[in-house]
């Protein structure tokens, strides 16, 4: 094997700087000229009649409440029988049965229809997956949604389905979304974070111990394959001075390619789109550090969007898949929360809908480039990894900010009530300059990817959650012997990351060694296009793999890990020592 080329697949799975030579978003666009435009919608301003003219049964919750109300499950259902009874590019399928016997509906909109995933392959277009409600106090995402449902069925985005295909799942939190209280933030009235266990439904990525993240993997992301998952959120008072903020997976093990359609070709063209269109500035999600005027740093880490798997967005990309995640600054009335996902999601299904088969080829080509870096590369050692990162500078950036809505800003009354809030200004933002844009993804430390991984038959747990992540997964059906590398624990210890106690295992890889493995023996083959997320997922020191998020404890704690060094019960190996 040639030097030159395993360097150029470490380069392909490694790059020295991961996203760094991805462009900046926003780096041609003139901000002093932005902020002149008289059209330009700020603070909480939307265009009058936006949502146009429709039918009582077609009006959204938020819509006949006059934004102070946000639909219910039941909302959903009514709003969906009106739609199926006019259309024949509509269909409704369950997606799961939450722990309280409710059920979240997923809608595929095809034209023609489409009620399968094997039609769905069979008709050459992708899948695009739009989510709301995860978090049922963040709903303007799944109002928006049903709005886009409605042009493109009954409106004038039809020509939205002539090269894709959408899903829409508008309340995936079904059990939180009924947990209704009085919120602090509009609408009046909405549900709570958590399912109906108690459980952040968008920290469920690796571990998949909830019913509801299993069966999106299970029924969905893995039958349906969406070339790209779109998810909405809403973020604190921050970050006011734009209308919506996005971000991708910043995962540093997914494959770069993805990633970087859509850091490099997605966002500026929705940028610019919903600057042309909708008269909104958005930019990155991400937050000041500081708490004075003027900021120095935008950061990922102020909005807590670490570049852990834990989240729904991050970990699609070790899929070799595009996803993106959107949030409105929490500041902004409930109406302009709604217009400007409306906006984006719009935006987006328009550029989704003219390169359709150039997303497909980029996912394609990094399916297919893990698959063959792993067969070059694996049994040499050479072929490599990260299973740790951090945010660091992409260089100085102009950001848009008002000063008297900066985080320090006091909290005040809002006229006539007890309701104390931050007043977001109406007017054009200030520009600021020179502030160090700190949402670049970077590898901080790796590790070597194996031919594959053998772990022992009473592991049938493990097996279960790889397959749900749709991993292949074989069992041994004669024993063999293989080459290759054990881990050996020699510390098991807890830490406290992101408000959870994640597992860290201390200690390092023996010398190559060759071991016996019997019949019955679970074995994944790094040779799939899933490589990337088994790597991830299975290393012993990866920053919230299975081990950190505690899928290995018990096995540990029964070998004796938390008294005296044990070895790690997952063996990567090299290659198949032949008989003899």
């Amino acid at each position: 094997m040639r030097t030159s080329r395993i360097l150029a697949l470490l380069l392909f799975l490694l790059p020295t700087t991961s996203l760094s030579a991805f462009n900046d978003p926003a780096a041609t666009q003139d901000l002093s000229k932005v902020i002149s435009d008289p059209e330009m919608l700020w603070g909480s301003t939307v265009p009058d009649g936006w949502t146009g003219v429709w039918p009582e049964e077609l009006l959204t919750v938020a819509e006949k409440s006059d934004f102070t109300r946000t639909m219910t499950t039941r909302d959903v259902y009514e709003f969906l029988d009106a739609v199926k009874w006019r259309s024949e590019n509509v269909h409704v399928f369950d997606l799961f049965t939450t722990p309280l016997g409710r059920i979240s509906s997923a809608i595929v909109l095809a034209n023609p229809r489409v009620t399968s995933p094997r039609e769905a392959r069979e008709s050459g277009k992708p899948v695009i997956y739009l989510q709301g409600k995860i978090h049922p106090p963040e709903p303007e995402g799944a109002e928006a949604s049903l709005m886009v449902l409605r042009d493109i069925l009954f409106g004038e985005k039809g020509h939205l389905l002539d090269n894709q295909i959408i899903i829409i799942t508008p309340v995936f939190n079904v059990d939180g979304t009924e947990k209704l209280s009085p919120q602090h933030q509009g609408p009046q009235v909405g549900g709570k974070r958590t399912n109906a266990t108690g459980h952040d439904l968008n920290r469920d990525a690796v571990k998949l111990e909830t019913q509801e993240v299993k069966a999106l993997y299970s029924n969905l992301l893995n039958r349906w394959d969406p070339i790209l998952f779109f998810d909405s959120h809403r973020m604190g008072t921050g970050n006011v001075a734009y209308g919506i903020g996005c971000s991708h997976s910043t995962v540093v093990a997914a494959h770069p390619g993805p990633r970087g359609y859509v850091w490099d070709s997605i966002f500026p063209a929705v940028f610019d789109r919903v600057r042309k269109d909708f008269k909104l500035e958005t930019f990155t999600h991400a937050l000041w550090m500081e708490d004075e005027w003027p900021p120095k740093t935008w950061h990922y880490d102020g909005t807590i969007w670490a570049v852990d798997a834990k989240f729904a967005v991050n970990a699609y990309g070790l899929r070799n898949r595009m996803s993106i995640l959107c949030e409105t600054p929490g500041a902004a009335s409930f109406e302009r929360q709604v217009f400007a996902q409306y906006a984006w999601i719009s935006s987006l299904l328009e550029f989704t809908n003219e390169h359709a088969q150039e997303m497909v080829a980029v996912a394609e080509a990094a399916d297919e480039g893990t698959v063959q870096a792993v067969l070059d590369g694996s049994e040499s050692g050479e072929l490599r990894n990260w299973i740790d990162g951090e945010y660091r500078s992409r260089g100085p950036i102009e950001l848009l900010a008002y000063r008297d809505a900066f985080p320090s800003a006091p909290q005040e009354y809002l006229p006539g009530t007890s309701i104390r809030d931050h007043v977001l200004p109406e007017g054009p933002p200030e520009v600021v300059t020179g502030i160090q844009d700190m949402t670049m993804a970077v590898g901080t430390k790796d590790s070597w990817v194996p031919r594959g991984y053998l772990f022992p038959a009473e592991m049938g747990f493990l097996a279960e959650k790889l397959r749900t992540h749709n991993i292949d997964v074989e069992v041994l059906e004669e024993p063999i012997a293989a080459e290759g590398h054990e881990f050996v624990v020699d510390r098991m210890r807890k830490v406290n990351r992101g408000g959870y106690q994640m597992t860290v295992l201390e200690g390092g890889f023996f010398e190559s060694s060759v071991r016996e493995f019997p019949s019955g023996t679970f074995f994944v083959d790094m040779a799939q296009p899933m490589a990337n997320a088994a790597f991830y997922l299975l290393e012993p020191q990866a920053r919230d793999g299975m081990v950190a998020w505690w899928v290995f404890d018990e096995a540990l704690r029964a070998l004796g890990a938390e008294h005296h060094p044990v070895v790690y019960p997952i063996f990567k190996y090299r290659r198949e020592v032949p008989e003899g």
